[in-house]
């Protein structure tokens, strides 16, 4: 415990959240109660010890621990008298029985991390160095933000990073070549919040301290995709902007040094998702400008050989989903339909063409950012209800074992 307060917050706060998922007991509610609530003061302190530990503040290290080290043993007995075994051994049982040898499976249902520092709806995430990286969005219907922010999930807490040159949303993100990438999205111009589809390419400086402009797209575009496929950017899909606005086609490619026109997507689409599995790029759902034209399509896009397959559509349509790859499988999370947002989560496996249905996300969400960081999926942040409306700061983490 002394070495990994955070991990220890980790698996309590896991614990808690699994026993607040179930029916609440009506026998010996109080009890139950008080259990939690020492639970939760204890997951706080050692999260607290995880900080001052990471800052390298010892002697609040040391404070925070003593201090985490009561709350355990004041957990604990409220445990027994609840009439649990030690939290302890809780912990050890946590993971269950493996269910496959070949593919990963959730370990539970969804549990919640600690909100990200401000509410924001159509973000896109980056994994750089074990931290999620969240850019800009908006944080209501007619707010665009600059901000930044970074997840560490070792000890469950976000910190601001450097803001961007401008406000912007729908816009791209990924991690390449131990930097984080920000791409297109829509730039507020006057009054208008989606006055501008850009063609501007951000990366951060290797000390992430500002953010320095890359090689320009081609076709300026928002509310597309991408992923990096090998030792390249392929973005994907998206929109122009205004009442004239248009499906952006070409597929385009960065080879670290400059972009080039690909072969189009064959269903354009904006508001579509992307992962990669680090052959293919795969673009999920998406819709034509209106929410009312959603679409299920599943396409592949092979950069080596510049050809796109049409794989087995989704069971149902969607847009303004997250995506991600979590032992093979694409992982498709939540978006929304006409009126609707959806709590769906769905798995698709390259290995047998099929899609599988996963526990449903404990708050349904679009517009959101996934990531994921070995076999654990982040759903952060994005809208609870239809349109651009809702703005959350919600972090909803999926644990998956092999």
């Amino acid at each position: 415990m002394k070495s990994q307060p955070g991990q220890v917050a980790h698996q309590l706060g896991t614990f808690a959240s699994q026993a607040r998922s179930h029916r609440s007991p009506t026998a010996q509610r109080k009890q139950f109660d008080i259990l939690l609530s020492a639970i939760d003061d204890t997951v706080r302190q050692y999260r607290f010890a995880q900080t001052a530990l990471s800052s390298g503040n010892s002697d609040a290290y040391l404070t925070a621990l003593s201090q985490a080290g009561h709350a355990y043993k004041s957990a604990d007995k409220a445990a027994q008298r609840y009439g649990m075994p030690h939290l302890a051994d809780c912990a050890k049982r946590q993971g269950g029985p493996q269910q496959s040898p070949t593919a990963a499976r959730p370990a539970g249902g969804w549990q919640l991390g600690h909100d990200s520092l401000y509410p924001a709806q159509q973000v896109g995430a980056a994994v750089l160095g074990g931290r999620i990286w969240v850019a800009g969005g908006l944080t209501g219907p007619e707010d665009a933000t600059a901000k930044t922010e970074f997840y560490d999930p070792t000890i469950d807490t976000w910190s601001p990073g450097p803001a961007l040159p401008v406000p912007l949303h729908h816009a791209m993100m990924v991690s390449y070549r131990n930097t984080v990438w920000v791409i297109g999205g829509f730039e507020p111009q006057g009054s208008q919040v989606s006055g501008a589809a850009s063609a501007r390419v951000l990366y951060l400086d290797q000390d992430q301290d500002y953010w320095i402009e890359g090689p320009e797209l081609h076709h300026a575009r928002a509310a597309g995709a991408a992923a990096v496929v090998g030792d390249k950017i392929v973005v994907v899909g998206g929109r122009t902007a205004g009442n004239s606005a248009e499906q952006v086609t070409p597929t385009e490619v960065f080879d670290g040094t400059s972009w080039h026109d690909a072969a189009g997507i064959p269903i354009p689409g904006d508001h579509l998702a992307a992962a990669s599995d680090g052959t293919y790029l795969y673009a999920v759902g998406g819709r034509s400008l209106e929410v009312t034209t959603n679409t299920a399509a599943v396409q592949r896009f092979d950069p080596n050989a510049d050809r796109w397959t049409q794989l087995p559509a989704m069971p149902s349509k969607v847009s303004d989903s997250g995506v991600a790859i979590v032992g093979g499988r694409l992982i498709v999370v939540g978006g929304e339909s006409t009126g609707t947002v959806f709590g769906t989560v769905r798995a698709y496996d390259p290995a047998t063409s099929t899609w599988s249905n996963l526990p449903h996300l404990a708050a349904a969400r679009h517009g959101l950012a996934v990531a994921a960081i070995g076999n654990t999926l982040y759903a952060i942040d994005g809208a609870a209800q239809p349109g651009h409306n809702a703005s959350t700061s919600t972090v909803q983490i999926l644990t998956f074992h092999s």
